[in-house]
């Protein structure tokens, strides 16, 4: 008799997506009760996070026994990060302006009480990202001081003699490995989880969206899907020969992680996973990569605060100008490289985004109440980004090296 062969856990994540949403949906506002359930699921995961970066960042850095390396590949990162997300912004922009949302609609105010801290300057800004207190970092979850510490703790690694060197490196592989494996039993845990967050999120807001909503809605997930095709898709396509639907299936358990837990961090052993096992990327770029893109990279959001914040200003009769909307682009890029990977985290720089071009919180608060269903693809958006840019800077790094090697054959003939 032949062994049935089990259902993998994105199938079960998938599925119980699904059925949250009927359940929500049927059952309405009493579903909301089991919230807490997937609360539980979603602390369960972030528990983890901080450690797991740590362990990842340090592993990958400190396995690139050359400084020259490890300062190409952090600076080829950052700059492709930041590229996608300038691109992420003009996009959703793009889309609202070309679909002329918000235009039209008389929108009074909801929440004008609604009170955001300013967007402090930029010499604030900046050295808010180096800590004072290591463990208070730690402890707080400040996901960008902690991935400066890590930096800092995997370039001393790799400047140490090799004898120094490689029982620190071993000790960090080897807590990486223990994340991961504690990662993996929560992710055991995740169709519990999406389904209780799922039938509460329906239940509480029900399926008739408010055609505000709807509109906003729609434009950004077209917004993520022109992102996804001409920025993701056709780069890799170009660099690399991988063409968009080997991407796409190749990458979609990371998308479907994302889409169920909201958090780039939570997704981080995922798309590491991806990288080396189906798309073959060395694994010290991927243990940089990945976990640098969790914090730095949010294509998501860039796409969500352009179709947002264009749109309330269209409904609200304030016109933007050109510079306007230069520095709403440059704002978003610069705050969103600060946001942290946790569920949610995108609202809050929207709302700071919103706040530093002295957009009025309207909108913005009432997107918020129904955040979760923006948060599934700006989250995607995000953690496919990271994937996208790791696949990407390995295959540019293997040429690199491939073509150093040659130099040094012809130079030795």
């Amino acid at each position: 008799m032949e062994k049935k062969k089990k259902m993998n856990d994105i199938t079960k994540i998938v599925i119980a997506m699904l059925l949250g949403s009927v359940v929500g949906i049927i059952v309405g506002k009493p579903a909301a009760a089991i919230g807490f359930v997937g609360d539980i699921w979603l602390n369960l995961m972030k528990m983890f996070l901080v450690p797991i970066v740590v362990c990842m960042l340090v592993k990958g850095i400190s396995s690139m026994d050359s400084p020259e390396m490890l300062g190409r590949l952090g600076l080829r990162f950052l700059v492709f990060y930041l590229f996608t997300t300038v691109c992420a912004s003009v996009i959703g922009i793009g889309v609202t302006k070309f679909l002329n949302l918000g235009n039209g609609v008389h929108y009074e105010a909801m929440a004008a009480s609604v009170k955001i801290n300013e967007l402090p300057g930029l010499d604030k800004f900046f050295t808010d990202m180096f800590s004072t207190n290591i463990f208070k970092s730690f402890t707080s979850g400040d996901m960008m001081q902690v991935l400066i510490i890590s930096c800092f703790i995997g370039v001393a690694i790799v400047l140490l003699p090799p004898e120094k060197r490689d029982p620190i490196r071993s000790w960090f592989c080897s807590m990486a490995d223990l994340m991961t494996s504690l990662i993996t039993i929560a992710l055991k845990l995740a169709p519990i989880g999406v389904f209780c967050l799922m039938a509460a999120a329906l239940g509480k807001y029900g399926s008739g969206l408010l055609v505000t909503i709807s509109q906003i809605l729609g434009a950004f997930y077209a917004a993520c899907f022109i992102h996804l095709i001409l920025i993701y898709c056709l780069l890799l396509f170009a660099f690399t020969g991988i063409s968009p639907i080997t991407f796409l299936r190749k990458a979609f358990p990371t998308f479907a992680t994302a889409a169920s837990t909201c958090s780039s961090n939570a997704v981080i052993p995922v798309s590491l996973d991806v990288c080396t096992k189906n798309f073959n990327v060395a694994e010290p770029v991927a243990s940089l990569g990945i976990p640098l893109g969790a914090t730095v990279n949010k294509d998501g959001v860039g796409i969500l605060c352009g179709v947002v914040l264009l749109f309330s200003a269209n409904a609200m009769g304030i016109p933007l100008s050109t510079s306007q909307i230069v520095n709403l682009v440059f704002v978003t890029a610069l705050v969103t490289s600060a946001g942290s990977g946790v569920p949610g985290g995108g609202l809050m720089n929207l709302m700071i985004v919103a706040t530093a071009i002295g957009m009025p919180l309207d909108l913005v608060v009432m997107v918020g109440g129904f955040y979760r269903f923006f948060d599934m693809g700006t989250t995607s958006m995000n953690c496919l980004g990271d994937v996208s840019a790791t696949v990407l800077i390995d295959r540019v790094e293997k040429r690199h090296e491939k073509a150093m090697a040659a130099k040094m054959a012809r130079e030795e003939a």
